[in-house]
């Protein structure tokens, strides 16, 4: 019918669920954005890896799940540059000094990061022992 719903939650199941398009959001700003099969196959931000890798998984009965270290700046605090770089284990000078725009890595799948595609994939695969 051409219409279009915004659904903000923080229930990644839900979201698989009801979703065909996603953006992911970090203090306010978009920081990737893809259809549900790019994000779930494929998250490419490392806060959209960290998300991930603190959701819980069968069989990890009391082992502890995943933290993202830091806090959220509060909205009269926000770091220049990248948001999640204070909390981010992979940030590079470039993303304090630099807000990153959209870049668009593969068709239809755009994270917001100021690291080249190859850190990326490397941050993936750190993160990969959580998942």
């Amino acid at each position: 019918i051409g219409a279009a719903v915004l659904f903000i939650t923080h229930n990644l199941a839900v979201v698989a669920e009801i979703a065909d398009e996603i953006a992911v959001m970090y203090a306010g700003r978009i920081v990737e954005r893809g259809s549900r099969a790019a994000i779930f196959d494929d998250p490419l931000h490392p806060y959209t890896l960290a998300l991930f890798a603190a959701l819980p998984r069968r069989g990890d009965a009391g082992r502890r799940l995943a933290s993202i270290d830091g806090q959220v700046p509060a909205p009269s605090a926000m770091p220049e540059g990248c948001r999640f770089a204070p909390r981010c284990p992979f940030a590079i000078e470039r993303c304090r000094r630099e807000a990153p725009p959209l870049a668009a890595l593969r068709p239809g799948h755009e994270p917001s990061d100021a690291l080249a595609d190859e850190l990326i994939a490397f941050c993936r695969s750190e993160l990969a022992e959580y998942k």
